[in-house]
């Protein structure tokens, strides 16, 4: 794993939330802090994804050299993505959102034993039968490369269309519950 570096996405703007998700306590503790541990737990250095606005906020619980701030001119959650890669360009990102609480180690490990058996592609995610969970998933800086070369033509900038054309490890979901998204207070 020299090669791979964590990241938590935070720098979305919790529209359907109404708040800061990453910055949501559950037990005094910010979501974002608690899957910045979670990759920590598997041994990864971690960075924590955010728009120049939320930088502020995040300095309460993270050090600056934590924060990577969103830079690529493209709407979504990809311009979070590839603002972590300008920043280490070289290296493979395992990538999480910030309101998977319910991640199990165990998921990702499955996902890293995929990406140590299977080298050479460019993505490894989860898909569910129906699309692709790009929120836990290892995009290699060979694809993100890629990608970033193709800004200028592509206009989709979705991740299920990044994994769904490019040379992708599919993975199959055994843990639905990892994957649940808290976009709501009532989900919460």
């Amino acid at each position: 794993m020299d090669n791979l570096t964590g990241a938590v996405l935070c720098g979305g703007q919790s529209k359907r939330m109404g708040t800061d998700k990453g910055l949501i306590l559950l037990d005094d503790q910010p979501w974002a802090q608690i899957m910045f541990g979670k990759l920590q737990k598997i041994n990864l250095p971690a960075y924590i994804s955010v728009n120049a606005s939320q930088q502020e906020a995040y300095l309460k619980y993270f050090k600056e050299t934590d924060l990577i701030i969103d830079h690529i001119a493209i709407p979504g959650p990809l311009n979070g993505l590839l603002s972590i890669h300008d920043h280490h360009p070289d290296r493979d990102i395992l990538l999480l959102a910030c309101d998977m609480l319910n991640m199990k180690q165990q998921t990702l490990k499955t996902l890293l034993a995929a990406y140590h058996t299977h080298p050479g592609l460019d993505f490894y995610a989860y898909h569910n039968q129906q699309y692709w969970e790009p929120l836990c998933a290892i995009y290699t800086a060979k694809g993100l490369k890629e990608i970033k070369n193709q800004l200028l033509t592509d206009r989709d900038h979705s991740f299920q269309h990044v994994l769904n054309n490019g040379n992708s490890f599919k993975l199959e979901v055994i843990d639905p519950a990892s994957f649940e998204n808290r976009n709501t207070m009532q989900d919460t």
